[in-house]
């Protein structure tokens, strides 16, 4: 994590808002190479959807997105 740029609450406010990923621009992830786990959860469920239409065979389900929206709402702090 020490190795992502930091973002300003502002931008992660955003990005919680739009659900998505902090770190993604239009062109793509800009950390790809280095994202954390919980980068890498995005595109797996129906509400964070991966931005090239890419999606594993079967999504999760809506209390799972819940639960992975909650723990990235309450440990961005620490995490970025």
């Amino acid at each position: 994590m020490s190795r992502l740029p930091v973002k300003s609450d502002a931008e992660h406010d955003a990005a919680l808002n739009d659900f998505r990923c902090v770190h993604l621009e239009p062109s793509g992830c800009t950390v790809y190479a280095e994202r954390p786990l919980i980068c890498r959860l995005f595109g797996t469920a129906p509400r964070m959807p991966c931005p090239n239409d890419r999606r594993p065979e079967v999504m999760v389900d809506e209390e799972v997105e819940h639960q992975v929206h909650q723990y990235i709402a309450t440990t961005r702090q620490e995490l970025v």
